[in-house]
């Protein structure tokens, strides 16, 4: 058999069904903003909101809306630990850091180009760049490890109180120009762009709202995904997920995280529904930090995909979902270029005409082609074709890779 088809040794089923599950859902959110631009994280609404789309609003919010972005960055976390690990038993630490920084250079490359051709609100680039922050922490010790993933988690905290409140301080110094109740015109015009123009005429727009993002993450975002990236990195040294059944404290404590998390996300997630049906033109902050908060509920996430490895009665499901784990950036890039060709004006231009519970519908279609798909794929090839390049730009040809 052709050792490039053959299974890789090692693999944290449970990890991959994770990995899987988080892309599901960061297209359900994704998918909501498309035609949007980068205003907010679910879009706006074109016409005021009937039940339906208000429940569907609501739904994503608190149960989605950064929840899995959150364990995506656990997980990038916990890979990171993983592979220096395997790196450092073949190599002296020096070489293993220039090997990992390949691998990160290729994955800024594809982020960038990523943002640019095909969706603003990627985070492959931003994910690359703060692992440049991580890699630093490779050689620490597991205590330099806690002490600095506390620190970055009180940045964090710190940091969404501090913005918050600056930001609701500018709103009663500087108040709105136009309407408040009326989307912004700049909102109006990126919908009729992403929906209705063609390729080309998108480029500009896009690169501008991918800058946006871009200067979100570096100002308001890197405390919260480093944080995530070092509890990610100690849960792969310790052994978490690998072994879980000889860390129940460490479970039942993320249980508990995620269930306080759960008021925060719900409060979060109807502040922010009420600011875009009565005032998307002057957005309130309380809702995104209460949301901020609300992000922890990933927690439960992680534990629920615990107990069904644990299972035998439902490690089917987890076997199922792994093959779309172990073909992440294929699959992230695929749904947006899935988004382009549905959504956009050089595609099917269906974001102007579908309602959120349509998205909503479309996302989970496109997740279950996704499984399908990478089932034959992994079957046939035992790795994505972008992970096919990741793994060539990162270890060139050597045999050990």
């Amino acid at each position: 058999m052709d050792r490039s088809r053959q299974p890789e040794h090692g693999r944290i089923e449970v990890v991959d069904a994770l990995r899987a599950f988080a892309l599901a859902g960061i297209l359900q959110v994704n998918i909501q903003s498309f035609a949007w631009g980068a205003g907010d994280p679910l879009g706006f609404f074109a016409e005021p909101p009937g039940p339906a789309d208000a429940l569907a609003h609501l739904l994503v919010g608190i149960f989605v809306s950064g929840k899995f972005l959150s364990m995506f960055a656990f997980l990038f976390g916990l890979g990171f630990a993983l592979q220096w690990r395997s790196l450092t038993r073949r190599l002296a630490a020096d070489q293993a850091q220039r090997v990992y920084r390949r691998r990160l250079r290729f994955l800024l490359v594809l982020g960038l180009a990523h943002g640019v051709l095909l969706y603003f609100g990627e985070i492959l680039a931003g994910y690359a760049l703060i692992g440049f922050l991580l890699l630093g922490h490779a050689r620490q010790r597991l205590s330099a490890l806690l002490a600095a993933a506390r620190a970055w988690w009180l940045g964090f905290a710190l940091l969404t109180v501090a913005s918050a409140a600056a930001i609701e301080g500018l709103r009663r110094v500087l108040p709105p120009e136009e309407d408040p109740a009326r989307v912004p015109a700049w909102a109006i015009d990126r919908l009729a762009i992403y929906t209705q123009a063609g390729y080309l005429e998108q480029i500009g727009p896009r690169l501008a709202d991918y800058l946006s993002v871009l200067g979100t993450t570096a100002v308001l975002g890197v405390p919260q995904i480093m944080a995530l990236f070092l509890l990610g990195a100690i849960a792969g040294r310790l052994g978490w997920l690998a072994q879980p059944q000889r860390h129940p404290r460490v479970w039942r404590a993320a249980a508990l995280v995620g269930v306080a998390a759960l008021p925060f996300a719900i409060g979060g997630a109807w502040l922010n529904f009420v600011t875009m049906r009565d005032s998307p033109g002057d957005p309130a902050a309380i809702g995104y930090a209460l949301q901020n908060v609300g992000t922890l509920m990933a927690c439960l996430y992680v534990v629920l995909f615990i107990r069904l490895g644990e299972r035998a009665s439902t490690r089917r499901l987890i076997a199922w979902l792994a093959p779309a784990g172990r073909m992440p950036l294929t699959n992230y890039v695929g749904q947006s270029v899935a988004m382009g060709l549905l959504l956009s004006g050089w595609g099917l231009g269906l974001g102007s005409t579908l309602d959120r519970v349509d998205l909503a519908l479309l996302a989970l279609a496109i997740v279950a082609v996704q499984l399908l798909a990478s089932h034959a794929w992994v079957g046939r090839f035992g790795q994505g074709p972008l992970e096919a390049l990741w793994r060539r730009a990162t270890y060139g040809a050597q045999r050990w890779k």
